[in-house]
């Protein structure tokens, strides 16, 4: 058995309770993530690892930590890009996201208990199609969520009312 797992889990959620409380508007980031992880992973139906399976109650809590901290880190990253923040911001989460998921795989045995082909053949992110397509979307969509949020904030803002 693996200890990855364990020590992702203990990272991530030391991430997210760091990311908090750096800054009180960050709490809508966290719970946003914390709510569309925990549908996901509820429903997804996939989490079920070849190792370890840190769940409580049939909930598994690795990919629930790893998914939040992702998206919130995802999220600081960019707030930080400059021009083109969110091509840039895309970009950069596609390739953490295929690095991790083909040195989760391939370096630390993180493997779910399937069978899956991996995705365009290539020897990663090995789930259904549906799950395949969840992971490429979801960095995007939650940053558009922001992007749009942040724009509906700065109209408020402009207008002189508060929120």
């Amino acid at each position: 058995m693996t200890l990855a797992p364990y020590m992702i889990v203990m990272g991530s959620a030391a991430f997210i309770v760091f990311y908090v409380s750096r800054d009180k508007r960050n709490l809508r980031e966290a719970a946003l993530a914390i709510l569309i992880t925990a549908v996901w992973v509820a429903c997804s139906g996939i989490y079920s690892y070849k190792s370890a399976n840190l769940a409580i109650l049939g909930f598994n809590l690795f990919p629930f930590f790893s998914w939040i901290a992702g998206l919130l880190l995802l999220r600081a990253a960019y707030k930080r890009l400059g021009q083109y923040k969110y091509l840039k911001a895309v970009i950069l989460y596609l390739f953490i996201l295929l690095t991790a998921e083909y040195l989760g795989y391939h370096l630390l045995g993180i493997q779910l208990d399937s069978d899956h082909p991996g995705l365009f053949g290539l020897p990663l992110l090995h789930a259904p199609r549906y799950a395949q397509m969840y992971y490429l979307s979801m960095g995007p969509i939650f940053l558009l969520i922001f992007k749009l949020l942040d724009k509906k904030e700065e109209a408020i803002n402009a207008d002189g009312r508060t929120l």
